[in-house]
């Protein structure tokens, strides 16, 4: 079964430099990573955008303050660029528009948290960004959205998901942790997400498995099957029991393997067993 991660990696650049890339791929590979990220090892998920959007600022939290404009994806594509000499497939990741806005404080250019323009201005610029991850050769363009369970606007989400997934030709994978029981109907509706992403061995979701409009929909279903909240280290049948599960409902080709969410809040040794242990479980059901 294909396996994945969802983005972050326990090392750091600003302590390693371009190692902290080079080892998180590497560990990803010795693992059997088939989809692999570039670890997101120079900045949280916020930084990589916050930092590159004009109308944004970044000293020390993430701050509009003006007209949003253009995002620059160099470091992005720099890291994508590196990573691809490492592994013959990876994925771009972005911040999703709605977390990115929420996660900052409106200082100027907008009228509130509220304002449906500064989710489309944010989201055109997040556009940028994933087109030119795209044109050097990300295979998937994943956005990491968790506002969306802890009450986001979500019609004015919708528009501004929609506006970056429908315009691109690789698949879009949308990464929503927390609980997503009561937004399933609400993601079952999206337009242009082949892949909706989410946490079941950590998280209250296994209701979802079974139900009726995700069975029978076309979206691809990620699996988060070891939890990145705790250094216990699943065991391989452990996963393979909650990917067993999972089976029942879906063809092995509508499922993709990843941990929970990132696997920053761990250290490196258990990320690489829990890596370890996934995909032999994938590897076995």
């Amino acid at each position: 079964m294909f396996t994945t991660v969802i983005g972050s990696y326990p090392l750091r650049y600003d302590k390693l430099g371009q190692d902290a890339l080079v080892q998180a791929v590497q560990d990803q590979l010795a693992a059997g990573i088939d989809l692999v990220s570039d670890g997101q090892t120079r900045y949280d998920m916020i930084g990589y955008a916050a930092r590159f959007i004009e109308g944004y600022s970044y000293d020390p939290k993430s701050q509009i303050i003006g007209k949003i404009g253009k995002g620059n994806a160099d470091i992005l594509l720099t890291d994508l660029a590196y990573a691809k000499k490492l592994a013959p497939r990876v994925k771009g990741i972005l911040v999703g528009p709605a977390t990115l806005v929420l996660s900052s404080q409106i200082k100027g250019g907008y009228a509130g948290y509220r304002d449906e323009k500064v989710y489309l201005d944010t989201a055109a610029a997040l556009l940028g960004m994933a087109q030119a991850l795209e044109k050097q050769g990300a295979e998937w363009i994943q956005l990491d959205e968790p506002y969306l369970s802890v009450g986001a606007p979500l019609e004015i989400a919708k528009k501004a998901i929609e506006s970056i997934a429908l315009n691109l030709k690789a698949p879009v994978a949308l990464h929503i942790c927390g609980k997503i029981v009561p937004l399933i109907d609400w993601l079952l509706n999206l337009k242009g997400i082949t892949l909706l992403s989410h946490g079941f061995k950590g998280e209250d979701n296994l209701s979802v498995l079974s139900y009726p409009g995700l069975i029978d929909s076309d979206k691809k279903l990620g699996l988060g099957c070891v939890d990145t909240k705790t250094m216990r280290v699943e065991t391989v049948a452990e996963i393979a029991e909650l990917i067993k599960t999972a089976r029942q409902y879906f063809p092995a080709e509508r499922l993709i393997i990843h941990p929970d969410c990132g696997l920053r809040p761990l250290d490196r040794p258990t990320a690489q067993a829990k890596l370890k242990n996934m995909v032999a479980a994938a590897r076995q059901s």
